[in-house]
């Protein structure tokens, strides 16, 4: 998890894939499908706040905590007009980081291929 959400992202497909790793590999790896700890709420409702901006913010209501948790984001319980709606927030520097790690893969992908 420390590593980003591109590994996470790696480690959840590579637990799929039993005919390329032993075992052991694929049991550690499996618990990135559903252990990814979640961000603080007061981060994720700041970051609806900026996105949506007030106006938008006004009538809607979101649960106090996260309904689930994942590499990329999470997601919250929300009510908006009298509707019941799935509020995502994207993890606080996902962008960025996935951005970083696809620009570093294409770098030294081809090097790493020849190998």
């Amino acid at each position: 998890i420390k590593l980003g959400p591109t590994y996470v992202k790696l480690g959840q497909v590579l637990s799929s894939r039993q005919d390329l790793l032993p075992p052991p590999y694929i049991e550690r790896l499996r618990t990135l499908q559903d252990s990814v700890p979640p961000f603080d709420d007061a981060i994720a409702r700041r970051i609806v706040n900026d996105q949506l901006g007030p106006s938008n913010v006004e009538g809607l209501r979101i649960s106090d905590s996260p309904l689930a948790s994942a590499s990329l984001g999470q997601v919250y319980k929300g009510e908006l007009d009298g509707k019941q709606v799935a509020v995502k927030v994207q993890r606080p520097g996902a962008l960025v980081a996935v951005s970083l790690d696809v620009c570093i893969i294409r770098a030294f992908g081809p090097t790493i291929y020849k190998i």
